[in-house]
């Protein structure tokens, strides 16, 4: 016959194990709440690539685009799309007519202030005088 003293754990090794599962859940959860963190803040840099890409291909009247265009899209992304002359210089092209570089610069701001941009050089059609 078994002694009573032999049967089952101490408190002590219960509280032991409890303490190392708790540990152990603990750096799961830790781990799961990063990675959701981390795909949110991937899912939000594609929507904001995806509409820089949408705006830049977007036809604009370059010869009208003396003022900024700027709007909202879904969640919260604020743009600004901007067009400036360098310079007069007309560049050489089709005939008839001639090409002048334009810089085109696009702002995306974030609703949290987070914000990125991007310039570039297109040529658009010289507007005749």
């Amino acid at each position: 016959m078994p002694r009573r003293d032999d049967r089952g754990f101490t408190v002590v090794e219960v509280l032991v194990a409890l303490a190392a599962a708790a540990m152990t859940l603990a750096a799961i959860a830790n781990l799961t709440h990063g990675s959701a963190r981390t795909g949110f803040r991937a899912a939000e840099r594609l929507a904001e690539v995806a509409l820089g890409r949408t705006l830049l291909s977007f036809p604009v009247d370059r010869a009208g685009a003396a003022e900024p265009l700027s709007g909202e899209a879904v969640g919260g992304l604020r743009w600004t799309l901007a067009m400036s002359q360098p310079t007069d210089e007309t560049i050489a092209g089709a005939p008839g007519g001639g090409w002048t570089p334009a810089i085109v610069r696009l702002d995306v701001r974030q609703a949290g202030g987070a914000d990125w941009s991007v310039e570039t050089v297109r040529l658009v059609k010289a507007v005749a005088k």
